[in-house]
């Protein structure tokens, strides 16, 4: 029986290990699956970050468009109308303000 006691303690030892090493990588598993949810919401707001910068920066441009189609029709050019496509000059009447406006849509941009 002394034989058998040491071969059992053995035994006994290495399902434990087994069970250690079974725990420790499920639970590796567990934190690698936390650790990627966590990156991928970090991924998605930064995402959202840059889309929304890049919203700011499309409304930023579209407000300069519009400032250089008035700035063309300012120096007797003729401008474009974002909303109509139509043309925008400036009218200088002998009794009113002079402004540019759109001659289509009839939207005025500007009035001196």
């Amino acid at each position: 029986m002394a034989n058998d006691s040491p071969a059992g303690e053995e035994e006994i030892e290495a399902d434990t290990d087994e069970e250690v090493e079974a725990s420790e990588t499920e639970s590796s598993e567990a934190v690698l699956d936390v650790e990627s949810v966590e990156q991928q919401t970090a991924d998605v707001e930064e995402l959202r970050d840059v889309i929304e910068e890049q919203s700011e920066r499309i409304e930023d441009l579209e407000d300069s468009l519009l400032d250089l189609s008035t700035r063309v029709a300012y120096g007797d050019g003729i401008g474009v109308c974002p909303d109509c496509n139509g043309p925008v000059v400036k009218r200088s009447p002998l009794f009113r303000r002079t402004r540019i406006e759109c001659t289509e849509c009839g939207r005025q941009f500007h009035e001196y």
